[in-house]
């Protein structure tokens, strides 16, 4: 399991999971809550619900989205283009989370913006582990673009 994201240390106050199943939504926010932090947990079922909920005002802004790749009515490449064209949206770090790990899609998704890849964890400790890891070693640095690789 690879984890790709650039580092810097900025506190993640709030994490915004945009994902169409709701177990992984459920093991996410459960596993956030063993990390052991105080961040807070959101929660979009896509794209367009994300977006909606976000330019409305219904869901504060996020330190960090983790983004699904694969959801109906908007997809996560989809979504992530739509992040980035928006002056109110594109400065929040976009980590794509997947149960694919196709280079291609990894590339497309960081020509886009995204500031990693993690493939969706099999296993609930190695999600609570690499979700420790994010909260433990902060964002991403553009600047630098030094990668963190898991």
């Amino acid at each position: 399991m690879i984890l790709y994201f650039w580092v810097v240390s900025q506190t993640i106050q709030s994490i915004l999971l945009i994902d169409d199943d709701l177990d992984d939504q459920l093991l996410f926010e459960e596993a956030l809550l063993d990390a052991g932090t105080a961040t807070v947990y959101l929660s979009a079922a896509d794209g367009e619900d994300a977006l909606n909920k976000l330019n409305s005002g219904a869901l504060s802004i996020p330190s960090l989205i983790f983004l699904d790749v694969n959801m109906p009515r908007m997809n996560g490449i989809d979504c992530l283009r739509a992040l980035q064209k928006s002056d109110k949206l594109n400065g929040i770090p976009v980590l794509m989370y997947s149960t694919s790990c196709s280079m291609e899609y990894q590339n497309q998704c960081f020509d886009i913006g995204a500031i990693g890849y993690m493939e969706k964890p099999n296993d609930y400790r190695e999600l609570c582990s690499k979700l420790a890891l994010v909260l433990r070693e902060g964002l991403y640095d553009r600047t630098n673009n030094i990668p963190l690789t898991l």
